[in-house]
């Protein structure tokens, strides 16, 4: 639990914005270490503010989720970090691979080469979901790492197809990592244009992605269903003509599936 500040600490910071976030952190912390709902005088015990400035202070914190009222008029966290956490890369990413996975393992029956779901967090691919058999094992261990979105199959899709702009191209993973803009749009058209994205040893030299979008009723890509390989066992044609089908099944049945 965080220690109560001091009561000159307190008056000295009011009004000021270091001040309004410490007695939000503050009683955030309290109610997060609490084992049971706390009442308003419990709170004023433990959280050094007026009982008429601390009321004001819950009831803003209800407005937006950090906090929750109780039928007993107690308080206890809200639900807004926990939705706040959910919509991180890793956690959408496995979201959405627990609501399609049966399409995942058609898929992987029929490539034999690794199958992830890949979401766009920022400048950074998350993948989660994966299947793979032994002899991928090195590919997908490289897969549960964040790669950048520029050199990653997944990453040029959702960009291609999403409403946030594409970043600028920086570091050189490998000589066939794109590194210009220019050059970063026109792969990007292509991609719009085909439906389906590729990267060939844009990330490790040896790996190969096919990636193609799923949106589950959405207006831009929920995320990336990603085939990934090495170069030299992948014929990305047919894997693409694999993939296409299956997340056309996917979409064609969106509405027996469910993301949380």
């Amino acid at each position: 639990m965080v220690q109560p500040a001091s009561e000159h600490e307190t008056t000295r910071s009011t009004g000021t914005a270091r001040g309004r976030l410490w007695k939000v952190v503050a009683v955030v912390e309290v109610l997060a270490a609490a084992a049971a709902p706390l009442s308003l005088s419990e709170l004023v015990e433990v959280v050094p503010l007026p009982k008429s400035t601390l009321h004001r202070l819950m009831r803003h914190l209800m407005e937006i989720g950090l906090v929750a009222q109780t039928e007993s008029k107690r308080y206890e966290l809200g639900d807004y970090l926990q939705r706040l956490a959910k919509q991180s890369g890793p956690a959408r990413a496995y979201d959405v691979s627990c609501a399609i996975t049966p399409f995942l393992l058609e898929l992987f029956r029929a490539t034999r080469h690794v199958v992830s779901v890949a979401v766009l967090s920022g400048g950074e691919v998350h993948h989660a979901g994966l299947l793979y058999d032994h002899d991928h094992a090195r590919v997908a261990k490289a897969l549960r790492q964040p790669m950048p979105a520029h050199c990653s199959a997944a990453g040029k899709l959702l960009l291609a197809n999403g409403s946030r702009s594409a970043p600028e191209p920086s570091f050189a993973h490998t000589p066939w990592t794109i590194v210009h803009e220019d050059v970063l749009r026109r792969e990007l058209s292509l991609i719009r244009r085909t439906g389906l994205s590729y990267a060939r040893g844009e990330y490790l030299p040896e790996l190969f992605e096919v990636a193609a979008p799923v949106y589950l009723g959405s207006a831009d890509p929920v995320a990336a269903v990603v085939v990934s390989g090495t170069i030299e066992r992948m014929d990305p044609h047919s894997v693409g003509r694999v993939l296409a089908g299956v997340v056309a099944s996917i979409e064609k049945h969106a509405d027996l599936t469910e993301t949380a």
